[in-house]
């Protein structure tokens, strides 16, 4: 993962001249410009860097200085983006499967604005040496996918702000939150059990005591893990002995292979 920059798939785009003159000067002014990077700081907002046609290369501008119509009225930076970087350590996709949607973006006012999905930023913490005081690996984490919206501007906005459109597939669109709710959980399965292997390829698993873990619902367990560990699930089966079938050929399933 990178390092506090990253490339773009680069756009096309005005950059406001007052980003250019310290807001002394430039106002209603723009010049062409080819965005190409990203830096990520934490307590920052993503900042973007630019070729300009003047020959200029410019870094660290936040992303309402750019627009994509040259008369596009200039909105604040805390209406376009919700959130500061979450780390140092930057990622940029294009996800596929919105690569060309567009979507409904929820302003900080509940009105709403159409765009056009760009790329997406998401945050992690790579240095295990230092500790992560942020957000980037909590299930409160955001991401901000880039959307070149209808007012002529940009916008960085996470999952819970967007609402998508697909032709053939959201027909059954919300217009407001239904009940959803942020998912707290920390999901991982190592430290859910206590048991013991052994050095066998098809290893048996030893309970180190008799306590029945997923008894208690409250500890984020879900009844289809329960129903497993209890042998209720609909999907389980009684199987042979791991170690035998590992010693002996006679009713092993066919090698896939």
């Amino acid at each position: 993962m990178a390092y506090l920059n990253h490339s773009l798939p680069d756009w096309s785009c005005y950059i406001r001249n007052e980003f250019l003159y310290n807001h002394k000067s430039g106002h209603g002014e723009v010049t062409k410009a080819d965005v190409h990077s990203v830096a990520s700081m934490e307590k920052r907002v993503p900042l973007f860097e630019a070729f300009l046609e003047t020959g200029v290369n410019w870094t660290r501008r936040p992303l309402h200085a750019f627009c994509w119509k040259p008369d596009a009225v200039i909105e604040p930076l805390e209406t376009i983006m919700y959130w500061d970087c979450f780390s140092p350590y930057v990622d940029v996709q294009r996800r596929q499967r919105l690569a060309g949607l567009q979507a409904e973006l929820i302003r900080p006012d509940n009105t709403k604005v159409l765009g056009e999905y760009m790329f997406t930023l998401d945050w992690s913490w790579e240095n295990k040496g230092v500790p992560d005081l942020n957000y980037s690996e909590t299930p409160e984490h955001k991401c901000a996918h880039l959307f070149k919206v209808e007012t002529g501007n940009y916008y960085a906005y996470p999952n819970n702000r967007i609402i998508w459109f697909d032709n053939a597939w959201t027909f059954n669109r919300i217009t407001k939150n239904p009940g959803y709710e942020i998912d707290t959980t920390v999901y991982s399965v190592e430290n859910k059990r206590r048991i013991e292997t052994s050095d066998h390829y098809m290893y048996e698993v030893t309970q180190l005591d008799d306590t029945n873990y997923y008894d208690d619902m409250s500890e984020g367990r879900s009844k289809e893990a329960i129903d497993w560990y209890n042998g209720t699930h609909p999907l389980q089966r009684e199987v042979e002995n791991p170690i035998d079938t590992y010693h002996s050929q006679e009713g092993r399933y066919a090698d896939p292979q």
